[in-house]
């Protein structure tokens, strides 16, 4: 028999480990930490967390990832009561790179195969070079796959379809093993560039005929707090305002949107500006400027530049583009011309930049965080923006469909049966026409 088991992404946003296991395979869709995972325990601003150099045992002692046999590696468990054995699983399919669908791919045996789009490997080496993430080990077995390819584990057969998102290279999954047909839509939208991404995805899970379709539900809530924005029109209205800007520009968004980040490049080449970059950005678009998604060499790009802000010590992949980097002073001298791309952590830059006046698109903003490290609460922005006699506009097209789409992708589909994960409202996907499954974790 055919079974489905949920060790995350229940009733959370973020999360998801979902283990399909046939007569023949043992196969997780994704194996991520939710965004709330720790509250209950930890509190990282203030430095509570769990010991890193334990491996697993404080998330095995308070319950926060599962105690599976044959899945983590020697290192992970070195520390902890269970002894390490052998692979009991056979593989690990990553939906997109997102840390609620990765961040637990540290703990897991290299031995066990990770399959992955080519952009999301390039985006998580970037990741773990510029900052402390581990995520692969250097014998990790990474397994490539695209849109089209049908890939047999066991009597599993797995057919990634791409789906549009708020990072390139992101997908879900047809799963079939013969007795029954399962769809995983990892994380969508409908509103976004790429729209017939998703629609390819829908209109194929639709052919498939599933029994069961586990879908996310992120903003499925009874009252949307934000806009639905589409990403076409944050396109239009920061050309907008960049256009009537005399002042200083700052871009604020995920630092992993580049959706966003084509948005204030083609934004800043229209307006005949430069858009400054972080060097994190800069080694992210070094690693991905060969991939088809067609993103700029910030080296060689005349739009582009890099900022390299004063530090006491720098890291090795800081110090190879310093001889490419201008610093604050190029900035303020030069600000009416300049779009400069701000991580939320960089603001205290501005001190020295010294902006005359200028506009902040914020750009990054989810009723959920999307990611802890770059979201900041809208007043501290503002007061920032007060201080340096900046506008503060907020436009962002979120990385998630929203409740209507959601509910009409279902209804589209039509499986027998939807699970709802990636959500803290499962029971509102009742009001669709499908019947609904309420897992527990």
């Amino acid at each position: 028999m055919t079974k489905i088991t949920f060790y995350g992404g229940i009733k959370e946003i973020g999360g998801n480990k979902i283990l399909i296991e046939s007569k023949e395979a043992k196969v997780f869709f994704d194996f991520g930490q939710s965004f709330s995972l720790l509250d209950e325990f930890f509190v990282p601003e203030a430095y509570l967390s769990p010991r890193n150099r334990f491996g697993l045992r404080d998330y095995f002692a308070l319950n926060l990832i599962p105690k599976l046999k044959g899945l983590y590696s020697k290192d992970a468990l070195k520390h902890t009561e269970i002894v390490y054995s052998e692979p009991e699983y056979d593989a690990i399919f990553l939906s997109h790179p997102h840390m609620d669908h990765f961040s637990h791919l540290e703990y897991i045996d290299p031995k066990i195969p990770v399959y992955m789009g080519e952009t999301t490997e390039r985006i998580l080496r970037s990741t773990q070079k510029t900052t402390r993430t581990k995520i692969f080990y250097d014998d990790s077995d990474i397994k490539h796959f695209r849109t089209g390819n049908r890939i047999s584990i066991g009597d599993l057969e797995i057919s990634p379809i791409h789906v549009d998102h708020s990072v390139p290279g992101a997908y879900g999954f047809l799963i079939d093993s013969g007795e029954k047909r399962i769809v995983y839509s990892g994380d969508l939208r409908s509103h976004g560039k790429k729209p017939k991404m998703t629609e390819d995805f829908v209109n194929a899970s639709k052919t498939f005929e599933p029994d069961v379709l586990i879908i996310e539900g992120t903003r499925v809530s009874k009252k949307e707090t934000r806009k639905n924005h589409t990403e076409n029109f944050v396109e239009t209205e920061s050309k907008r305002i960049v256009n009537n800007n005399k002042g200083l520009t700052l871009g604020m968004r995920y630092p992993k949107d580049l959706d966003r980040f084509q948005t204030f490049y083609s934004t800043a080449k229209e307006n005949g500006k430069e858009l400054v970059i972080s060097p994190k950005t800069a080694n992210l678009l070094l690693y991905l400027k060969d991939d088809p998604i067609g993103l700029p060499d910030p080296i060689k790009d005349e739009t582009i530049k890099i900022y390299n802000r004063e530090k006491l010590k720098y890291n090795d992949w800081e110090k190879e583009l310093q001889t490419h980097c201008i610093d604050s002073e190029y900035i303020r001298q030069n600000q009416s011309n300049i779009i400069l791309e701000l991580d939320s952590y960089y603001m205290a830059e501005l001190i020295d930049i010294k902006p005359e006046k200028g506009e902040i698109i914020h750009s990054m903003s989810e009723p959920f965080e999307e990611d802890p490290v770059s979201a900041m609460v809208d007043n501290v922005l503002r007061n920032w923006a007060e201080t340096f006699n900046m506008t503060y506009n907020q436009l962002h097209a979120s990385g998630h469909a929203s409740k209507e789409e959601i509910f009409k992708m279902v209804e589209e589909i039509k499986p027998k049966k939807v699970i709802p994960v990636h959500t803290k409202n499962p029971n509102l996907f009742k009001k669709t026409v499908i019947e609904t499954i309420l897992v527990k974790k």
